[in-house]
C-alpha cells in the first residue's frame, strides 16, 4: 500500500459504527423489560468498578474469562459501553486475546490489523484506534484476525517495550482489557501484568468450582481480583 493509500486507511479507521449497539438499542425498543434489566445489572457492576478504581488510583481493568467460551468479549463490551455512558468517562476497550480475539466480531466493527508486531516492538499503537460513532466517549483497540502463539508477544525479550506500549497507549481515563481465558494457556497469565485490578468471568453453566480453585492458584502475585460475573448463569 502507498503511503497515501496508508493515510486513508488510517483516516476510514477513524470512526466506525457498532452493529451491536445498533441491534441493542432495536432489542430495548422490542423487549424493553428485559433490556432494562440487562442494563441495571451492567449499570450497578459499572458503578461498584469505578468507585473503587477511582478511590485507589487505577485505570486499567483486565477482564478476564476463566475458561475460553466464559462470555469475556460480551462482559468486556458491555462494561465498557456502561462506562462510557458516564458524561465524564473516557473508555478505551482494547482485545489482547491475541490468539483469537473477540471484541470486533462482538461490537460488529471492521477489526483493525494484527497488534502483535506492535506489542513486542513497542510500537505505537494509536494508528491502531477507532472511535465508535454510536458511543462517542468509547474507544476501541480490536484487530480483526488472530495469529498463533499471539502470547508471545508478551513473552522474552520484547516484553519490556510491549507492555511500556500496551500500557501508555492509547490515553484514556479507563481502559478495559479484554484477554484469552485463563485456564488452559499461558496467553492471559502474560497480559494479566499490565492491569492494576481484574474482573474474572465464570461460566454459569460448565464452571466448576475446580476451575475457581485454579484460578486461585494461578493468581497468586497478579493484581488484585475485583470481583466474579458469573455468565450464562441463566437461560
Amino acid at each position: 500500500m502507498t503511503p497515501a493509500g496508508q493515510a486513508a486507511s488510517q483516516a476510514a479507521r477513524g470512526q466506525v459504527s457498532s452493529r451491536f449497539i445498533r441491534q441493542e438499542a432495536a432489542l430495548a425498543a422490542s423487549d424493553p423489560r428485559h433490556a432494562k434489566l440487562i442494563a441495571q445489572r451492567f449499570s450497578l457492576l459499572r458503578t461498584r468498578i469505578l468507585r473503587e478504581m477511582r478511590n485507589r488510583g487505577w485505570t486499567r481493568l483486565a477482564v478476564v474469562p476463566v475458561t475460553a467460551g466464559a462470555g469475556g468479549s460480551f462482559v468486556a463490551v458491555k462494561l465498557a459501553l456502561a462506562l462510557a455512558r458516564q458524561p465524564h468517562t473516557k473508555v478505551t476497550l482494547i482485545d489482547l486475546d491475541l490468539g483469537s480475539p473477540g471484541i470486533a466480531a462482538q461490537l460488529g466493527i471492521a477489526g483493525c490489523a494484527p497488534v502483535s508486531a506492535a506489542l513486542r516492538d513497542g510500537g505505537d499503537l494509536d494508528a491502531l484506534v477507532c472511535q465508535v460513532k454510536e458511543a462517542p466517549n468509547l474507544a476501541v483497540l480490536a484487530p480483526r484476525a488472530g495469529r498463533a502463539r499471539g502470547g508471545r508477544a508478551f513473552a522474552g525479550r520484547g516484553a519490556g517495550p510491549g507492555h511500556a506500549a500496551a500500557a501508555r497507549q492509547p490515553p484514556a481515563e479507563i481502559a478495559v482489557i479484554d484477554t484469552a481465558g485463563l485456564l488452559g494457556e499461558d496467553a492471559a497469565l502474560a497480559a494479566l501484568p499490565l492491569a492494576d485490578a481484574l474482573l474474572l468471568v465464570a461460566d454459569g453453566r460448565r464452571g466448576t468450582a475446580g476451575h475457581m480453585a485454579e484460578c486461585e492458584r494461578l493468581l497468586v502475585g497478579m493484581p488484585p481480583v475485583m470481583g466474579v460475573v458469573l455468565n450464562k448463569s441463566e437461560d
